[in-house]
């Protein structure tokens, strides 16, 4: 080229010729490359600067990176705006703050550059494999990864297991991710993900494979199990994990409560666990009765008590008194319980007591009243009738009815001054009109009949051996001692004593319909189990009188027999009315006395006792005695 410089721009130079200006560029990559060769590069940049292509100022940047001359990069990757290496030169400036390792460094800048199996290798020399695992899991080079970390650690290699389970799982190949995330030994995802997909063989096989010691991993297939109805698969599992709560809980969802009773009887403390969900399933199929006692074993005292409560009055207002009964002797039983705790609540015991048997009583009249027919004999009638008269007012215990009955059966029966006495009552209250005719026809038959009672009617006490008048209390107007009914036919009175046979012998016939017993007590400085011992050893021969007939015919007082009595005593003929101390009594323990005959013909009817509904003990130690042998 001819002509003269005459000046330059960058690496534009301008040239004068005659008359003419001719620009000209002048290459300078091999003077870039130059200076690169001699790590020159500020010198490299500033000569770039003057004008160079786009790849020379990737090579420059490049080639800083390399050697760490981030800022030189920077300024080079700026120039063609290549936002990825500009992120990674910000990266690499904060690793060098935290004086990260320079071989760490540069296998981030291979594997920007997209040379992975280099970058793979520096990050295995600088102890990174981490960065290796993510690197190819990141870029799905499963095989690759394994080839380059088969020496690497086990748990290392189990991560790159995990994360191509990850990867097959999010390409819809469950059963690849399932069978990889049990090989890395991530048993829980493994689970989760057979859960998913329902399958119930590959879950039983993980269990039997699974050490015990996975106890979370066992209780989620457990609980899949008994989801699925594989309970005795479930079980076995919660057992063999001891996982008793797990266990439990499966049998109530599936409410097998025969199983869960049998875990509850071998492992107590689970009791309310079992019991109470049980005793609210009772409850919501409107079987309440067992519910109560389901919530006394749950120690649920208080909802027990309102189940009570509640049972009592629908039984009071749907005019079934055996059941309000019942219901009454159950709670008087929870108050006893609980004496030991709260002496206060004697109260409560004697009067849900006392209100059981006047429910229980009032049974026989209010049938007599409401049905059009009755089995029940006069004499039953007057005696519960009799046994209601003298109580306290109790709700729904109509004294009218009471009174009525009274006065129609004494009628039937003879006892003109006691159905006098009714009447002279009923005028005292307000009675319904369908008894109004009656009432004033019964006062003015009553007007034609003597004012004496039959005396074979009259009650006798078995201990003063006084007759006592019907229009009396329940208790000998002499000695005070109470009488007490045999609460099934009502039929008969009871005193607890014995007599000799001798002595029966020689009663009325008239009497014999009522059993001679009358209440004793034993001396203070005699506990029960030796007067048990006294009571049962044979009493001597040839005793003809009563034992107890001395202190019987003082009338006052009450009977206290010392050891020389009880040894004369017969023991077959003795009942033993326990309360121990603090008061409290087993469940089921009432002592109600009836007569042997009544009690066997309910409970041939019933299947139970008819006053508390328990199953009696069949005894089969009996010790009769044969009357006729007796002198």
């Amino acid at each position: 080229m001819q002509g003269f410089v005459v000046g330059f721009s960058g690496k534009r130079v301008f040239c004068l010729h005659m008359f003419t200006m001719i620009a000209v560029e002048v290459p300078l990559s091999n003077q870039l490359y130059q200076y690169l060769e001699q790590k020159m590069y500020k010198e490299a940049f500033d000569l770039a600067s003057l004008g160079v292509t786009e790849s020379d100022w990737e090579v420059l940047g490049h080639d800083a990176l390399h050697n760490f001359q981030f800022d030189i990069a920077q300024k080079a990757f700026h120039r063609i705006k290549d936002a990825r290496y500009l992120q990674l030169i910000w990266e690499i400036k904060n690793m060098i703050k935290k004086e990260t390792k320079k071989e760490l460094m540069l296998g981030y800048i291979k594997a920007y550059e997209g040379r992975y199996r280099e970058a793979a290798t520096l990050f295995k020399k600088s102890g990174c494999e981490q960065e290796t695992l993510e690197m190819f899991t990141d870029l799905r080079m499963f095989d690759q990864a394994q080839e380059l970390l088969s020496s690497a650690s086990g748990e290392t290699q189990k991560a790159l297991l995990r994360k191509r389970a990850d990867w097959a799982q999010n390409s819809n190949e469950p059963i690849i991710a399932a069978e990889m995330f049990m090989a890395s030994g991530d048993y829980e995802r493994a689970v989760n993900l057979m859960i998913k997909n329902d399958w119930i063989d590959m879950l039983i096989n993980l269990a039997h494979r699974i050490d015990r010691s996975n106890v979370d991993v066992l209780r989620i297939i457990g609980n899949y199990l008994a989801k699925k109805e594989e309970y005795t698969l479930a079980s076995q599992l919660f057992q063999s994990i001891n996982d008793i709560h797990a266990l439990i809980n499966m049998y109530v969802d599936a409410e097998l409560w025969n199983d869960a009773f049998l875990v509850a009887s071998k492992f107590q403390k689970y009791n309310e666990e079992v019991y109470l969900p049980y005793a609210r399933w009772l409850a919501e199929n409107d079987r309440f009765d067992e519910a109560q006692k389901a919530y006394h074993m749950a120690g649920h005292d208080m909802e027990a008590l309102q189940v009570l409560e509640q049972l009592v009055g629908n039984a009071i207002r749907e005019n079934r008194f055996i059941d309000a009964g019942y219901y009454n002797w159950m709670l008087s039983m929870q108050y006893l319980e609980r004496y030991s705790e709260n002496p206060e609540l004697n109260e409560k015991f004697l009067d849900y007591s006392n209100r059981a048997n006047c429910y229980y009583a009032f049974d026989i009249i209010h049938k007599y009243l409401a049905e059009p027919f009755t089995s029940c004999p006069a004499d039953a009638l007057i005696n519960a009738a009799r046994y209601l008269a003298f109580q306290k007012e109790i709700y729904k215990i109509s004294r009218v009815n009471i009174l009525y009955t009274l006065m129609k059966q004494s009628q039937a029966l003879g006892a003109y001054k006691l159905a006098r006495y009714a009447l002279e009552q009923l005028s005292y209250l307000k009675t319904p009109r369908r008894f109004e005719k009656l009432i004033e026809t019964d006062a003015l038959i009553i007007r034609s009949k003597p004012f004496t009672d039959a005396e074979e009617l009259l009650p006798m006490c078995y201990r003063c051996g006084i007759s006592n008048p019907l229009v009396g209390t329940n208790e000998c107007i002499h000695c005070k001692t109470p009488f007490i009914l045999s609460f099934v036919s009502f039929g008969r009175y009871l005193r607890i004593i014995r007599y000799t046979p001798k002595h029966w012998r020689n009663l009325r016939k008239s009497e014999k319909k009522v059993l001679p017993l009358v209440e004793f007590f034993i001396s203070d400085d005699i506990n029960l189990k030796e007067a048990r011992q006294l009571i049962s050893v044979e009493p001597p021969l040839g005793q003809n009188k009563n034992p107890l007939q001395e202190q019987m015919n003082l009338k006052t007082g009450k009977v206290v027999a010392d050891r020389e009595t009880l040894l004369k005593l017969e023991k077959q003929q003795v009942i033993i009315a326990e309360w121990p101390a603090p008061f409290v009594t087993p469940l089921g323990s009432f002592f109600q006395m009836f007569h042997a005959d009544d009690f066997e013909m309910a409970y041939l009817k019933t299947g139970a006792c008819p006053f508390c509904h328990v199953v009696p003990h069949k005894r089969t130690n009996y010790n009769f005695i044969d009357d006729n042998n007796v002198e």
